[in-house]
């Protein structure tokens, strides 16, 4: 898979720990998936790029707090870009375009948090910039709403993704490509 890049979005304590919100829905699984990818994308000499949401003072993801903190179980190597982000695309007032065309990056990875949110939104961004798009339709999650339970957002976002023209895989599948 070459001129690709993972992009592992918003991957950060407070989603998982409980204490401010539910934990999000599947996050051992996710977290699981995740570190296969990144691990998988290491292995093929792609760039791993980390996006990292900055809340507002006193919101959950508040810039410094613990909860801001990128969740230790996926481990990040010092040479690997973090991109700050304030707004639900990690394209949107962030360096990251100019970065992975910089890296000479046509296709992106994405996985992490929030399904419905950023995820949807960075992958959607990237369609827009002419990108390919393949999401990990495995490695996203979020949380059940009063309407929806988190799986029924989860496969809706991988619908509309689809619908969008990205290509929607599976962990298993973007791993075989990965190790090709």
């Amino acid at each position: 898979m070459e001129n690709a890049a993972l992009v592992v979005i918003d991957v950060q304590i407070g989603a998982f720990d409980g204490k401010a919100i539910a934990p999000i829905h599947s996050g051992d699984d996710l977290l699981d998936r995740a570190s296969r990818l990144i691990a998988a994308a290491r292995a093929a000499k792609l760039p791993v790029i980390f996006v990292q949401h900055c809340a507002n003072e006193g919101q959950l993801l508040m810039k410094g707090s613990q909860a801001w903190e990128l969740y230790p179980k996926i481990q990040i190597n010092p040479n690997e870009p973090i991109v700050y982000k304030r707004q639900s695309s990690a394209f949107n007032d962030t360096g990251l375009h100019k970065m992975l065309q910089q890296l000479n990056v046509d296709t992106i990875i994405s996985c992490g948090i929030q399904s419905e949110h950023c995820v949807s939104n960075t992958s959607i961004a990237a369609l827009d910039l002419g990108m390919n798009v393949i999401v990990a339709g495995d490695a996203h999650s979020t949380l059940s709403t009063d309407d929806d339970t988190a799986e029924t957002i989860i496969a809706r976002q991988n619908k509309v993704l689809a619908d969008r023209g990205a290509a929607v895989q599976g962990t298993a599948e973007i791993l075989e490509h990965l190790s090709a």
